[in-house]
């Protein structure tokens, strides 16, 4: 049935999948940036170099990509509003991806002067993107639940597009502001914002579609959709362990209320990706949870560091792979026509089972790597998840070729 109604919606293939194929491209760019810059990752004491650089490909290169992709095309599946402008959509991708690719060059060569052009054109890529997503969110009429969410993820987008402006403003031109307080909005608004709130959104019928369950009630999803947004204002306002809290609460009422739909389904097995999507749950849990030791004076050395790779590669990362693997072939399917291939039948599995093994060891490596300050095993955990960044374009290229041999087969 969902099925039928995307295919009733359905952008050309090009716009969503341009979106996927870079941010696949990117995600080999990250961990190979990692690699390059490892030996300063234990004890990254932030600034620009390679591992910023290597934070920035994964953020806006892999998370916000696959994000705008996956809206772009389920949103109107959602909310029964078509995308405002397909040549808007195209135009997002012409400025994010030259605009991410200079910005992390800029980054990784310590150059402001390069930095500003990239963060300039990403912001005018995001901006774009924000009236396409208000627009739709506007005229919307259906699921509240994602609309809801959809509003406060565009308000956080809003925000970490100013706060990043100043930040690239500072370094450029010494723009005098507290850095620190800056950069801690930033990262708030893009993480826990704008991303986890996008992810907290979509879940609501996206997972449930994947399982053949019921979706969360609406009560417990705007329940944790407040507690949310309780935390982020919390957080802004420099109540950082309170804002731990609020949102552990909201996260623990995001995952139970998931699970007790996904304990509903009706397909008998979930599949691997949902191996990823649980261990995303508790890499969520447990950067909150860090959050609040190191507001309260409880975390041990370098929990900074410890963090970022609980929060950006742990929890995001890990989480948007999760749900692109099975978008991806799902789109496939949908834009195969007449006699469609079965979902599965388009999905290659050695590659998704090599990148499975080869993602939680490089997350488990950085981690350990930090709390041993092992610049040696940071090296070889970046040097693990570019092998599995390889994997999964392994996958996606595997798609497409299944997706062109159906098409050549599939009657007229």
């Amino acid at each position: 049935m969902f099925a039928n109604v995307a295919r009733s919606r359905l952008l050309p293939m090009s716009v969503p999948f341009r979106f996927f194929g870079a941010a696949v491209a990117f995600h080999a760019l990250a961990w190979a940036a990692l690699l390059a810059g490892a030996r300063d990752v234990p004890s990254f004491p932030g600034g620009l170099g390679l591992p910023f650089a290597a934070l920035h490909l994964a953020t806006l290169g892999v998370l916000t990509m696959t994000a705008i992709g996956a809206t772009l095309q389920l949103l109107p599946v959602a909310t029964r509003q078509p995308v405002g402008s397909i040549a808007a959509a195209k135009a997002v991708w012409w400025l994010l991806v030259p605009g991410v690719a200079v910005f992390a060059g800029g980054a990784a060569a310590y150059a402001p002067r390069i930095l500003a052009p990239g963060g300039a054109l990403v912001v005018a890529a995001l901006a774009v993107y924000a009236w396409l997503l208000g627009r739709n969110l506007f005229s919307a009429r259906g699921m509240p639940v994602v609309v809801a969410h959809g509003w406060a993820a565009l308000a956080a987008l809003v925000g970490l597009g100013v706060t990043g402006l100043a930040l690239v403003a500072r370094y450029e031109h010494g723009l005098a502001l507290d850095h620190a307080a800056f950069r801690g909005a930033h990262l708030v608004l893009a993480t826990y914002g704008f991303m986890g709130l996008l992810a907290f959104g979509l879940s609501q019928f996206l997972l449930p579609m994947f399982a053949i369950a019921r979706p969360p009630s609406p009560r417990s999803a705007y329940a944790a959709l407040g507690a949310a947004l309780f935390a982020i204002l919390l957080a802004l306002g420099g109540y950082l362990g309170a804002a731990a809290l609020a949102g552990l609460v909201a996260a623990a009422i995001h995952i139970v209320s998931l699970e007790r739909s996904l304990r509903a389904r009706l397909r008998p097995a979930l599949g691997p990706a949902f191996q990823l999507v649980r261990a995303s749950w508790a890499l969520l849990l447990a950067s909150l949870a860090l959050a609040a030791a190191m507001e309260f004076g409880w975390a041990p050395p370098r929990a900074g560091v410890f963090f970022i790779v609980l929060l950006l590669p742990g929890w995001l990362l890990t989480f948007l792979l999760a749900v692109l693997q099975r978008i991806v072939p799902f789109l496939a399917s949908v834009h195969a026509g007449a006699g469609a291939p079965l979902t599965s039948a388009l999905s290659p599995q050695g590659p998704l089972a090599a990148h499975r093994v080869l993602h939680l060891g490089a997350l488990a490596g950085l981690l350990a790597a930090v709390v041993l300050d092992a610049p040696w095993l940071a090296q070889a955990a970046a040097a693990a998840g570019f092998a599995g960044a390889l994997a999964f374009g392994g996958f996606f290229v595997g798609v497409l070729l299944r997706l062109r041999d159906a098409r050549a087969v599939a009657p007229a």
